[in-house]
């Protein structure tokens, strides 16, 4: 079988249940909550900061998602029967190398910008959930973005923006032992050359982590999260590489993308029409606090000003300690 052919049958196999790039006009509304001092340096700077998740609060989501798929490649047995011995410990020792090199080098420079579907039932008011979570506890904003423009006039090959998925452990679990069975058969019937299961390796490797990438437990799914993933092992061309920096903060210093839609090209459009409003947190929503926002933009973003709202919800603090 000609090398491109083996590749496609492998291929669909591995991605037929991946999502696929979201289409022009068929995003919802996504909302980012995060602090107030934070939309004033997005202001400020026309940047979106993305995060390492190696330092983010579901850093578990990543590390089992790939400790599970590295386990799992080791251990199945349909795998192990599928091709002759030294075919799988090629592929074994190919996929060991791959999961050291990424642990090691390329994890740190994989960059998360997380946000939550904004149905139109959610309104001005934001979700609970989010406010608690991530809106500095209602004392927060949300910026609701419409990311279509920005899909319709540029996909870049770095640039992955998918919905996560929720599973519980018992799932992932059962997806990585169906996935991998369905690969090994196809490994058995396409009779894959020993100098084709690196390659091989580094398919199956890919979608092990573009799974862990976009999936999370289940009890994360009142978030509806959306997420925009930076891999820098994609953009060949060094497209956004240039945008690498780091920030310091309460955990210290860490890596980060500082990613400004300009360095996408002339066609990427300004981050001034992909804002939809900016929408005052619970406890935050006072007639001073408005207007002080709206004065903050007027000096850094003017064509945000006018879009500044406030959740009407009725928000309890959470409290901090136990007596």
């Amino acid at each position: 079988m000609p090398d491109h052919e083996l590749r496609e049958a492998l291929s669909a196999v591995l991605w037929s249940d991946m999502q696929p790039p979201p289409s022009a006009g068929g995003l919802p509304l996504l909302a980012h909550y995060t602090s107030i001092a934070t939309l004033e340096r997005i202001a400020e700077t026309g940047e979106l900061w993305f995060s390492n998740p190696l330092y983010m609060n579901d850093v578990d989501e990543l590390r089992y998602g790939m400790t599970l798929g590295l386990e799992a490649v080791r251990t199945h047995a349909g795998l192990r029967h599928a091709c002759p011995p030294d075919h799988y410990n090629e592929l074994l020792d190919a996929f060991g190398q791959l999961y050291t090199a990424f642990d090691d080098e390329s994890a740190f420079d994989v960059y998360v910008f997380s946000c939550s579907e904004h149905g139109p039932g959610i309104g001005d008011d934001g979700l609970l959930s989010m406010w608690r979570g991530y809106g500095s506890d209602g004392n927060g904003i949300a910026i609701v973005f419409d990311f279509n423009e920005l899909v319709a006039r540029t996909q870049p090959a770095a640039l992955l923006l998918r919905q996560v998925q929720y599973h519980s452990y018992e799932e992932s679990r059962a997806w990585m032992d169906g996935k991998l069975a369905n690969f090994a058969r196809a490994l058995a019937a396409l009779r894959v050359p020993l100098e084709e299961m690196a390659a091989t390796a580094e398919e199956l490797f890919e979608r092990i982590k573009l799974f862990a990438l976009f999936t999370k437990h289940r009890g994360f799914h009142e978030e509806r999260e959306w997420r925009m993933v930076y891999l820098r092992e994609r953009d060949r061309e060094g497209v956004l590489a240039q945008q690498l920096n780091y920030a310091i903060g309460p955990r210290g210093i860490e890596p980060r993308l500082r990613f400004a839609v300009p360095a996408l090209g002339t066609d990427a459009p300004p981050l001034d029409a992909l804002v939809e409003r900016v929408i005052l947190g619970p406890v935050l929503a006072t007639p001073l606090s408005l207007r002080s926002t709206r004065r903050m933009l007027e000096i850094h973003r003017p064509a945000w000003a006018t879009r500044v709202v406030r959740s009407t919800t009725p928000y309890r603090m959470q409290r901090r300690g136990s007596h």
